[in-house]
């Protein structure tokens, strides 16, 4: 296997991994999918994750980073960095991804799809262990998302690929 068939399907679960976050953080932190709003929104960061969901990435990351300039609550914050993050993943801006996630985690560790995200970062990376450790950790919240479930099988498939490949390469 070559190493562009490894990025291929890392890119794969990225866009698995980064699809599902985009969820306007006035939503209730049902593990089911349900869009429950609670209480006012902050109309940047739904406008942002609606072109995020729309596949606007770029328009989703500016709304977003203005909406969390005027984030009021922990969990607007926390939110709004997790779609910022999911949004970078998408470019492929993994510096930027990862400071987001991490600024979302600080502020909120019960959201599966920050987890989800950053695992895809780490995947990129090459850093399976510390993908499968966030994994973990998502489905400690939501033992039956889907997205996670694919994530992992993703991570699975490509480090079995990385290993097959190294274990092909014979020095010169």
């Amino acid at each position: 296997m070559s190493t562009p068939l490894r990025l291929r399907l890392s890119a794969l679960g990225l866009l698995v991994a980064a699809a599902s976050t985009t969820c306007p953080p006035a939503r209730s932190a049902d593990h089911s999918g349900s869009k429950t709003v609670i209480g006012q929104t902050n109309s940047l960061l739904s406008d942002g994750a609606a072109a995020l969901e729309a596949g606007r990435i770029e328009e989703g990351i500016r709304l977003t980073l203005e909406g969390l300039k005027v984030a009021v609550t922990a969990r607007e914050n926390a939110a709004g960095h997790s779609n910022a993050c999911a949004g970078y993943v998408l470019l492929k801006q993994w510096l930027d991804a990862l400071a987001q996630c991490n600024a979302a985690l600080e502020l909120d560790t019960s959201n599966w799809r920050t987890y989800n995200n950053r695992a895809a970062i780490y995947v990129e990376k090459g850093l399976y262990d510390l993908a499968m450790r966030d994994l973990e950790a998502g489905l400690a919240l939501a033992p039956g998302a889907a997205t996670l479930h694919e994530s992992v099988r993703i991570l699975q498939r490509n480090k079995s690929l990385v290993g097959r490949h190294a274990r092909k390469v014979v020095p010169s």
